[in-house]
């Protein structure tokens, strides 16, 4: 599709939502400060001592259903899907804001930081692995779903990042673009093969506009 009709495509019924969710969206960001911890937030932060590279990660519980219509979803996985907002900061002053997932996977939270020519990883970066999720936001408007690129970094796997657009992306927008919907339509269904991991990402959308390593967000 090309890029001109996607922004049409996508702004429009986006626009409409925001209009309609203005109310809410307002009432709850006057809500009170919560505590680290809360709000069913998990916070970790720290500096990695190689890199420099400062960092928060926000992780937000999801639940686990199966994709098909009218099948039964499995139990409660342990640990649950997770959805992370990882924000960071880089020794030149560089804002970044990605954007992770699970489906109920056992998986490294570690920062890892960005590979580097001369690493322990070689002289080529490592191979990750490319998958389509279908991302729905649902709300009380109906916005068509899209369906992106997320890759599996290879020293996590079972953790999927948000494909940032670039030569090995087809990805048309950064991820900070879709914020601007979950402000609207707050439930974000993300959905791999036969798995859809559930988040209601209000508590994370609040933690994210209150966490000052999160400016490239843009929320």
């Amino acid at each position: 599709m090309p890029r001109r009709l996607f922004r049409i495509t996508v702004a429009l019924p986006l626009a409409l939502a925001c209009f309609l969710a203005n109310a809410c969206v307002t009432s709850y960001g006057q809500a009170p400060a919560s505590e680290p911890g809360q709000a069913g937030i998990e916070r970790l932060s720290g500096t990695e001592p190689d890199s420099h590279i400062q960092y928060v990660k926000l992780i937000l519980k999801g639940s686990l259903h199966t994709a098909a219509n009218g099948a039964s979803d499995p139990p409660a996985p342990t640990p649950p899907p997770l959805l992370i907002a990882q924000c960071t900061l880089r020794p030149n002053g560089k804002n970044l804001f990605e954007l992770f997932a699970t489906f109920g996977e056992d998986t490294d939270l570690a920062f890892h930081p960005p590979w580097r020519p001369g690493t322990s990883g070689g002289l080529f970066p490592p191979q990750t692995v490319k998958v389509p999720i279908t991302m729905d936001f649902l709300g009380y408007t109906h916005v068509k779903p899209v369906r992106r690129q997320w890759e599996s970094p290879a020293e996590t796997p079972g953790l999927y990042r948000y494909n940032s657009p670039g030569s090995g992306s087809p990805n048309f927008e950064e991820v900070a673009f879709y914020l601007r919907y979950l402000l609207a339509l707050p439930t974000l269904r993300l959905t791999l093969g036969d798995r859809a991991s559930e988040f209601l990402t209000m508590p994370l959308l609040d933690a994210i506009r209150k966490e000052p390593l999160c400016h490239a967000a843009g929320i």
